[in-house]
């Protein structure tokens, strides 16, 4: 008998030993979560917070009342029924319970919650018991909260450079001129291409200046502008190139376009003045 209840006490002290090292790696993996957690008896109401659950809402670890009501009373007004149906639905369905929601820190401002948990029930289904872990998201959701706002910034911005992408502007009877601003990639060219040869169609205007001084250029773009020069030619219309900086030559040179049958000029104004030019010596021929 003695050497039946010294193995049983030797089996006790081993299971101790092992659910005390299970409880410090679940204590150690929850610290290094930096999340809290909480323990409600639904039978009594009554609730245990760990001290790192009061921590991350400012409040040492008597100033809260044990309580699942003090839980919800530090939730948000506009949060606090849809966590409570959440917990309702789970407890009925045993669906996951996972929210998030803002709580009320002690000084008063208010951190975004993201809370996870489970439930215990009887063999009746009564649920006796649901535990889990918070986590403060705040950070993580103004890192996504900013995401969101240059993303939509970059939209309007993307949209907006689309929208004066093709400010075709009829600067004298025969004369177009396109300045190209921004970067432009092929939905963009494909766009200015089509939109310009409508106008050179219904206009028939003689040239076409496309000014370069506001464009972001890179290899593709040099291709995108020979294709547009080659087609105004196929319509009878002449492109003019102006505001070529020295990377744009460059490129031009490197990708060795065959711009030969396209007049290149500084800028706009000796753009301008060479298309008036022109214009002028054919009227005084026909004349």
């Amino acid at each position: 008998m003695s050497n039946e209840v010294a193995a049983l006490k030797a089996e006790n002290l081993r299971l101790r030993a092992a659910l005390d090292a299970l409880e410090t790696r679940g204590a150690l993996v929850l610290e290094a979560a930096n999340d809290g957690v909480w323990d409600w008896d639904l039978r009594t109401k009554e609730a245990v917070y760990s001290c790192r659950w009061s921590q991350v809402l400012g409040y040492a670890d008597d100033e809260i009342a044990n309580t699942i009501a003090a839980y919800f009373e530090l939730i948000h007004h506009q949060d606090r029924a849809r966590v409570q149906a959440a917990v309702d639905l789970h407890l009925e369905t045993r669906e996951p319970y996972a929210v998030d929601f803002r709580m009320r820190t002690k000084s008063g401002s208010w951190l975004e919650i993201q809370a996870r948990g489970q439930a215990v029930w009887t063999e009746d289904g009564e649920p006796t018991r649901m535990a889990g872990v918070h986590t403060d998201v705040t950070e993580r959701h103004l890192r996504e909260r900013e995401r969101l706002r240059n993303e939509e910034l970059i939209a309007i911005q993307t949209d907006t450079i689309r929208a004066l992408g093709v400010p075709i502007l009829q600067v004298w009877k025969d004369i177009l001129c396109l300045p190209i601003i921004g970067a432009v990639d092929e939905e963009r060219a494909t766009g200015m291409t089509s939109a310009l040869l409508e106008r050179v169609a219904a206009t028939a205007v003689r040239f076409t200046v496309l000014d370069l001084t506001g464009a972001e250029f890179r290899a593709d773009t040099a291709q995108y502008l020979a294709r547009m020069t080659r087609s105004l030619r196929l319509i009878g219309g002449q492109g003019v190139l102006c505001g070529i900086g020295p990377r744009t030559a460059k490129i031009l040179v490197d990708m060795d376009l065959d711009f030969d049958d396209v007049p290149v000029y500084r800028d706009l104004g000796d753009a301008l003045r060479a298309c008036l030019s022109q214009l002028s010596n054919a009227s005084s021929r026909q004349s």
